[in-house]
């Protein structure tokens, strides 16, 4: 995968201290790097020699970092900032455009993510868009083999990142086609727990199986652990097969619409709940494509998304919110 140019400027002494200000772990920064942790430490320790004073106090877990190390991590933070902000100035008087690393939810990359490609492409030398959940784009972002991500908020504490709110969305049920014929269309959750049918979870490690599991063990949820998933298209598969039923958002229905004739969505009943979908980016570093890109979102959702979402749930136009 091609590198932003900052990143070959930057030493590797500096990126590795960089890393390991963020992961507070030297084996966290080898497993990332694919080296062992013994070279980690070696990089740290010549880097330390070379300015004269210690980064870390590694009797400490996680990794504490000492106050020049302090010091030092927020001005090396900004000066990449000055760098990329620098370098794509001269860049544009030069003609060149820049690379950009971005990942999004598998529940956005085939309308959204199309959407943002389509628009930026012109802007850049190269784009390169991953999909994956949560969990794996918030890792890629630390590790920097991503720039910006596009990624519901999860609980991961991150430190030196710039958030900025794209949307919120509403869930909904995704039933077998079968449940259409139920003359009773009023499926609320203690139907659900006797209805015949295992709840497909997705997976408790993945992004959206952390928001659901959160959400059910809040209300007090409880179904059998029969079947879990990684993806949307899997979850969608299953239930239109009739093999159990689901919940998630408008937006997968959306990625799996050729599918919408084998399943039907309903409102989900009290207790309910949304997502919120995020701009996620290292501080100072690419902010005027993270405008461009926030503002494509911010048009798509409102004129897109949304509107084809209101045509098999019309139900979810109040819980959509932009911005």
């Amino acid at each position: 995968m091609s590198k932003p140019i900052t990143e070959s400027i930057l030493s590797n002494e500096t990126r590795v201290f960089l890393m390991c200000c963020d992961f507070r772990s030297f084996s966290a920064v080898a497993h990332a790097l694919g080296i062992t942790q013994s070279a980690v430490s070696k990089i740290i320790r010549k880097f330390e020699d070379s300015i004269g004073f210690e980064l870390f106090i590694r009797n400490s877990r996680p990794l504490t970092l000492t106050p020049e190390a302090h010091l030092l991590h927020r001005q090396l933070r900004s000066l990449k900032g000055e760098m990329t902000r620098s370098l794509s100035s001269l860049q544009s008087k030069n003609y060149i455009k820049p690379i950009l690393r971005i990942g999004i939810l598998e529940s956005l990359h085939l309308n959204l993510g199309v959407a943002i490609l389509k628009n930026l492409l012109p802007n850049l030398s190269q784009v390169v868009m991953l999909t994956a959940s949560a969990n794996v784009l918030i890792q890629r972002l630390i590790e920097r083999k991503l720039d910006l991500i596009i990624t519901n908020d999860v609980s991961t504490e991150l430190s030196h990142v710039f958030r900025r709110l794209l949307f919120h969305e509403p869930s909904v049920l995704i039933l077998p086609k079968s449940f259409e014929k139920d003359p009773n269309q009023n499926w609320t959750w203690q139907r659900l727990a006797v209805c015949g049918l295992p709840l497909i979870r997705y997976w408790n490690e993945s992004g959206a199986g952390e928001i659901n599991e959160m959400f059910m063990k809040t209300h007090g949820l409880r179904f059998p652990d029969k079947i879990s998933v990684d993806t949307n298209s899997l979850l969608v598969t299953l239930v239109s097969q009739g093999i159990g039923w689901g919940f998630s958002r408008p937006t997968t229905v959306l990625e799996n619409i050729h599918m919408h004739p084998h399943f039907i969505v309903r409102e989900m009943q009290k207790p309910s709940f949304s997502r919120e979908v995020y701009l996620i980016g290292r501080e100072q570093e690419f902010v005027v494509e993270s405008e461009i890109i926030a503002d494509i979102a911010k048009q798509f959702v409102q004129e897109n998304i949304i509107p084809e979402s209101l045509k098999f749930a019309p139900w979810v136009k109040e819980g959509f919110t932009v911005g």
